[in-house]
């Protein structure tokens, strides 16, 4: 149920962080030129959106205990996440054709970088979020006895 929970997050702050990149480049770079957005991109993205939290609760959060886990192992899981996602996504983005030419690629690319950044940070969030109600429980029960 946990894992159900973190996708439906997860693929929540993607698509949200996903949809606010294509509404800007919607105003910013394809309203000059006078082109228009397929009817299936919002579709395309929240299924994207989908994919990339599958890879990120089983890929990254499998093996969420500290102990079973060092820093570089962390580190270099977060590595092979990054490009794992970054294949989906630009692979995703050729074939629901989110971008044309090198330009589009490039600004994609930057895109990516920052919504996974924004998505690290979000995610990072709602974990002390929730490790403070957990604490604040405790503390009450604590309290109680």
């Amino acid at each position: 149920m946990k894992k159900m929970k973190m996708v439906a997050e997860q693929t929540l702050m993607v698509s949200f962080m996903v949809l606010c990149y294509v509404s800007i480049y919607g105003l910013v770079i394809l309203r000059k030129d006078n082109d228009y957005f397929d009817w299936f991109i919002p579709g395309s993205i929240v299924i994207t959106s989908f994919l990339c939290s599958l890879i990120t609760v089983f890929f990254l959060f499998e093996h969420q205990d500290p102990k079973d886990q060092s820093k570089l192992n962390f580190r270099l899981r977060s590595v092979i996440h990054f490009i794992l996602l970054y294949l989906l996504i630009m692979g995703c983005g050729y074939l629901y054709r989110w971008y044309r030419g090198t330009l589009g690629f490039i600004m994609t690319s930057v895109i990516y970088v920052i919504i996974y950044l924004g998505t690290c940070l979000g995610t990072k969030l709602i974990f002390k979020h929730e490790e403070k109600i957990i604490s604040d429980a405790l503390e009450k029960i604590r309290d109680e006895e």
